[in-house]
């Protein structure tokens, strides 16, 4: 059962109370790991022992305050609608209202404990489910201004979490028909296009669909079991060899970034393995149901090795690319998932790379090359609020 959303710190204060009166309280601890010499005070954040910093509560408010202040009188967050093209993106529509980013949106409020009708911002919520919903079209297919199946996943997704925590009758209607949809045109490969129904696959929308049919079955919407299975084997069919090249080298001794990585884009041989890529591998296994496969370890390792060269190449410094943004939405849920001390390092540091990133007056994060500055902030609030464990899709 969820609680009614309180604010974070209030629910600190009485999380403290209960461990006075019942049991050992949670620790307030010193950052091991602090940047510039300084020491990092923790709380106690959506009823766990988990430490989060008040540096990163202040920077999610700031998050949520900005997209509060950006959504459109429909319910919706604007956005620029396009796709990839090697490291560019191509904008089909600018400025548009965007089902992707509206859904990432959503999830970034329901993250922080925010629900449909309830909270400091229950009615910023509200509005941008009745958007999502004003875009389901008669098939199922969930899209507004070009969007693609990137954004219908994300909108899925975001419905599928909605309807885990307010079992709205048209939100479960519109979110089974969502997922028909997803079942129907997954295609011999066991994989999903930029498009319903197209006859290719690639791992970045693969992704997107196995998490959204992950979220719905959460909440009570069936999904077959051998949509899942076909999209098992095509990511373990999309498995590179046993490389162990890191980003920086690759990068820099002229051989291409993009081949790097465990998980390869597509099935052929010669297709692009990456960062992103197998951020996303390893986050479908496991939104599969899939723990010990040999190549989440390996996909763990690249990740590791590797993140800390990708985020400061695709990321902040005037060069802030949906990339860095992508990539990450994936890994921080992979090495979420995987936990110990290749999770704490990589949230330090990733943490810290977004705190530094966050525009201090408008609380926002840039996106210079994609969807634009709605889409990056949603995302930078997800990854950071990851710990708050309020989203049953990023829970262990």
């Amino acid at each position: 059962m969820i609680p009614t959303p309180i604010s974070r710190l209030a629910l600190t204060s009485l999380l403290g109370l209960f461990f006075v009166a019942g049991g050992p309280q949670p620790s307030q601890g010193r950052g091991a790991r602090a940047g510039q010499g300084e020491t990092e005070d923790f709380v106690a954040i959506g009823g766990h022992k988990d430490l989060v910093t008040p540096a990163q509560q202040k920077a999610t408010d700031a998050g949520l305050a900005f997209l509060a202040s950006t959504q459109r009188e429909n319910g919706s967050w604007r956005g620029d609608v396009g796709f990839k093209v090697n490291s560019n993106y191509n904008v089909t529509r600018h400025d548009a209202y965007h089902v992707g980013v509206t859904a990432l949106a959503v999830m970034a409020f329901l993250a922080n404990g925010e629900l449909p009708g309830k909270g400091k911002y229950g009615r910023v919520v509200d509005k941008a489910v009745d958007f999502l919903l004003s875009c389901v079209h008669e098939n199922g297919y969930v899209e507004n201004s070009g969007t693609r199946m990137y954004s219908h996943a994300f909108a899925t997704l975001a419905l599928g979490e909605v309807y885990g925590m307010t079992p709205r009758k048209d939100v479960r209607t519109a979110l089974q028909r969502s997922i028909d949809l997803i079942s129907q045109c997954q295609n011999e490969e066991g994989g999903w296009r930029y498009k319903p129904f197209a006859q290719e696959s690639d791992m970045s929308i693969t992704v997107c669909q196995v998490m959204a049919l992950r979220a719905a079955r959460n909440s009570g919407i069936y999904v077959p079991r051998n949509v899942i299975d076909d999209a098992v084997k095509y990511v373990r069919d999309s498995a590179g060899s046993d490389q162990r090249r890191s980003y920086r080298r690759s990068y820099h001794f002229g051989r291409s970034p993009w081949n790097g990585g465990v998980f390869r884009y597509q099935k052929r041989p010669d297709a692009r393995a990456s960062f992103s890529l197998t951020a996303a591998g390893v986050t479908t296994l496991f939104g599969a149901g899939v723990y010990d496969d040999p190549l989440i370890e390996r996909g763990l390792t690249y990740l590791m090795d590797n993140y800390d060269q990708f985020a400061q190449h695709w990321g902040g410094g005037g060069s802030e690319h949906y990339f860095f943004y992508y990539g990450n939405y994936y890994a921080v849920q992979a090495l979420y998932m995987a936990g110990g001390r290749r999770w704490r390092t990589y949230f330090h540091d990733m943490r810290e790379y977004l705190l530094r990133w966050q525009d201090p007056v408008r609380g926002s994060w840039e996106c210079r090359t994609g969807p634009g500055r709605n889409f990056a902030t949603a995302v930078a609030v997800l990854i950071l609020s990851i710990e708050y464990k309020y989203l049953p899709i990023f829970q262990r």
